[in-house]
């Protein structure tokens, strides 16, 4: 038997199915590539999706307080005060600023608290009473103080110059709910008259005199005055009223004084009054102003409701006579802020809420 020997060259056939099996390899070799830059193209479907960055934590989430407008002003409140801003800390002050008297306006739950909803005229007036209560948590805590309830509406009554009229509206609405429909006078209109308002002409003298005589008949106010800041600072409240041609005003003046060895002086004083003209059908017109002094006669006047800018300019003139004060610092704002001295002189908040208890 013979052996055929495989010789190195191929036969015609035999070369015909290599080149067909090699240009097969080829177009088999080339869908792959084609198919794997078509795979690599898409998104892998197994691939974890994109997470996009968590949003940065606001302060008052930082110290575990609800992110409302409310703890916005404590953490502002407590920056004022030089108060480290402990989460502990800040959740007693909030918490002093819903403990009322039976004499104070209704409670409404937190979540209500910025006004929203259909009790929005109440609970309105509830936040603006829970602001003033916080604002005179801090200060107390400031000077070391920790005021039961009572005494803390009494400060803030003080620090607040339309504390009292909301207290009055309030308990003017829940007695029209209960009675017949009827005009009902505000509460002062009964009391006795207050010797204070019984003002002549009024001038800068007579109105030092009122304050000086209405801080002095309240012992609270008085020692409280007295009491100077754990930062060396000392924060005054001086609460008076009166009366001039037919309008009433109730005024706040809160001085920050900065005292020591060597230095006693005001640091910034603020002016805040409460105007309502003479009864009519609609009650009254109301107006708020604030006048904020800084250092370097800088003057700040924060307006309710807001003036057109040809009076704007009339009163800008008008202060900077009186007051002799160039123009180009006088300031004149709308008020959208209860507070807006003691919630806008803090330093910006930096680096993180101190989690120390």
């Amino acid at each position: 038997m013979r052996l055929h020997k495989t010789s190195g060259n191929l036969t015609a056939p035999e070369t015909s199915a290599r080149a067909a099996q090699g240009a097969g390899m080829q177009k088999t070799s080339a869908q792959t590539a084609k198919s794997a830059a078509a795979n690599a193209a898409k998104p892998a479907a197994n691939a974890a999706p994109k997470i996009p960055p968590a949003p940065r934590q606001t302060a008052a989430g930082l110290a575990g307080l609800p992110a409302d407008k409310l703890s916005a002003s404590i953490i502002s409140f407590a920056r004022f005060f030089s108060l480290p801003l402990k989460p502990e800390l800040l959740k007693q002050i909030r918490q002093q600023a819903f403990t009322m008297t039976p004499n104070a306006a209704p409670s409404v739950p937190a979540s209500a608290a910025d006004g929203a909803g259909e009790d929005a005229p109440k609970t309105g007036n509830v936040l603006k009473n829970r602001e003033a209560l916080s604002l005179a948590a801090s200060a107390a805590e400031g000077k070391g103080v920790e005021l039961q309830p009572e005494s803390l509406e009494t400060y803030a009554q003080a620090i607040d110059p339309e504390w009292k009229r909301r207290q009055d509206g309030e308990q003017n609405d829940r007695r029209e709910r209960r009675m017949a429909p009827e005009r009902n006078k505000n509460d002062d209109d009964n009391d006795p008259e207050d010797p204070s308002r019984k003002t002549g002409a009024i001038s800068a003298g007579s109105l030092e005199k009122i304050a000086l005589e209405g801080a002095g008949k309240n012992p609270l106010l008085a020692i409280l005055n007295r009491l100077p800041a754990k930062d060396g600072k000392r924060w005054i409240v001086l609460p008076f009223d009166f009366s001039d041609k037919g309008r009433e005003f109730k005024v706040s003046m809160r001085i920050l004084l900065e005292t020591g060895k060597t230095v006693n002086r005001a640091a910034c004083m603020a002016l805040d009054i409460a105007i309502r003209g003479a009864a009519d059908e609609s009650g009254g017109t109301e107006e708020r102003k604030l006048f904020v002094l800084e250092p370097a006669n800088r003057l700040s006047v924060y307006l309710r409701p807001e003036i057109t800018p040809a009076r704007q300019a009339g009163l800008v003139s008008e202060l900077a006579a009186l007051l002799e004060i160039a123009p180009d610092r006088i300031f004149i704002k709308t008020q959208t802020e209860a507070f807006p001295f003691e919630s806008g002189r803090g330093a910006e908040l930096s680096g993180s809420i101190d989690e120390a208890v």
